[in-house]
């Protein structure tokens, strides 16, 4: 190991992320460094992200960063303690093993396996479209021209933008000294890489009378058309200014994709089937006396039937980290629950399955044929939603959440757009929405950011969701926002 000490510490500048070879060579020189017996395990994420973001139509910040965390696990005897290090040469390296041989003298062990449980299976991982070149590629310079696009059209106008770009691409690789040579091992990652862009923002008049936003991410920097965002945040900003007052209460709405993804986060963080059968949560139906048991709604209608929402990890449109048993899942079929997601140890004991079930993260949800222009031309009188945000949970059971318009409401009048709106506070559930459906559109990608580059396996969680619309949506108050 002494020939690689002059390894450089950190990424240089021609790298962003390491590379599968460097993975396991890290790896190699690390489980070289332990000693006294017992299990090394190493986990390696390397990332970079590139980003530009401007308000008042000049740029506040440009940054080009990456960086590397690496976890040792070493478990020794009785005790396990992990210790994480961004460093790559010998020294560090080699530092950061005796720390944690050190700890796990004083920690007890937290074994991955509760005594009794049988062994993982082996499972492969699915191949997964999660990477793309030209994401990849983006160089600053390039951000910076494609920033001045967006925002010529919008300072020509005499309106203020404020948006960002990010792109992003990161790779994991995690191996145990007792499974090294595993490609199938159920704890260890075998070398994944993965990008994604995103691009949003958004147009206010100077007046602070009207807002219009727009935005999307992909794990392809060519499938998300930057101008035409910029057009649509302009000409809704310059559609929604000076809005008027309408009472609260009850209205048909037209929910673009993204207004209809944003309320759907509650329903993606309800679908737990350990807690449906404790009784808890909207999924639960209620105790059965006879078998002393809590019923779920599995299989039953709890939505429009014209609702699929599913997940394809093979899904091109659709791509997120592989992990083990990963399978195509259909939450709702037709209206009808057909899933909900559960831990291992659960499905051990309840389902006699030796895996568990990822939650609803990314899905694709089945739409229509009609267009928003036909669903406001079939309006008599409605209202068009670009956004929600601040949503929040009010009731577990039912679903029932608060939050607030943003970025463009439109009152409909006869068919058409007749004045823009000021914003509202609403009180309601997605499950009522997804009851009171009169038409849906197509679906299409929606922007459903990268939240933390350092969690990958949980960062790429897309959705694909249709416009609709629905009658009687419940609006509570009016608010100042815009």
């Amino acid at each position: 190991m002494s020939g690689r000490r002059d390894r450089p510490a950190r990424l240089v500048d021609s790298e962003r992320i390491l590379s599968k070879d460097e993975c396991e060579a890290i790896v190699q020189r690390v489980l070289g460094f332990a000693r006294g017996g017992g299990e090394t395990h190493v986990q390696i994420t390397s990332w970079w992200q590139g980003e530009l973001r401007w308000a008042r139509n000049r740029t506040s910040l440009a940054s080009d960063r990456r960086d590397i965390r690496i976890r040792i696990t070493r478990t020794v005897g009785m005790g396990r303690s992990t210790v994480g290090t961004n460093q790559l040469d010998d020294v560090s390296l080699e530092a950061a093993v005796r720390a944690a041989e050190r700890a796990a003298q004083f920690t007890p062990e937290i074994r991955h396996e509760p005594r009794g449980m049988p062994p993982v299976p082996r499972a492969a991982r699915p191949t997964t479209a999660i990477w793309s070149d030209a994401t990849y590629g983006v160089t600053a310079e390039t951000r910076g021209e494609v920033a001045r696009a967006l925002i010529d059209p919008a300072e020509a106008k005499r309106m203020l933008s404020a948006g960002y770009l990010e792109m992003r691409a990161g790779a994991t690789m995690a191996i145990s000294s007792e499974r090294a040579t595993d490609p199938y091992a159920p704890w260890d990652v075998p070398y994944v890489q993965w990008t994604q862009a995103q691009c949003s923002m958004t147009v206010r008049d100077a007046q602070g009378t009207g807002s219009g936003w727009a935005g999307l991410s992909s794990y392809d920097w060519t499938r998300i058309d930057s101008r035409a965002l910029a057009a649509r945040a302009l000409e809704k900003c310059l559609a929604s200014r000076s809005p008027v007052s309408l009472e609260p209460g009850r209205y048909t709405v037209i929910l673009e994709p993204q207004a209809v993804a944003d309320l759907l986060e509650i329903v993606a963080a309800s679908m737990s089937r350990q807690h449906a059968e404790a009784g808890l949560g909207p999924w639960a139906l209620g105790a059965d006396d006879a078998l002393q048991l809590q019923r779920t709604k599995l299989g039953l209608k709890v939505i429009d039937e014209r609702i699929t929402i599913s997940h394809d990890p093979a899904d091109p449109e659709l791509g997120i980290l592989p992990e083990p048993w990963m399978q195509p899942v259909t939450w709702f079929d037709k209206g009808v629950l057909t899933a909900l997601s559960y831990e291992r140890d659960y499905a051990l004991e309840r389902l006699n399955v030796n895996a568990a079930l990822r939650g609803m993260t990314g899905y694709r949800m089945s739409g229509g044929t009609t267009s928003i222009e036909e669903m406001i031309a079939t309006t008599k009188r409605g209202l068009l939603v670009t956004r929600f945000s601040n949503i929040r949970p009010l009731d577990d059971r039912s679903l029932l959440a608060t939050g607030l318009t943003r970025d463009g409401l439109w009152l409909i009048e006869n068919g058409k757009i007749s004045k823009a709106v000021k914003n509202f506070r609403f009180t309601e559930s997605p499950l009522f929405v997804l009851n009171a459906i009169e038409q849906l559109g197509q679906p299409v990608p929606v922007f459903r950011p990268v939240k933390n580059p350092y969690e990958s396996w949980r960062a790429l969680t897309p959705a694909i969701v249709p416009p609709l619309k629905a009658r009687d949506f419940s609006f509570t108050s009016t608010i100042d926002a815009i």
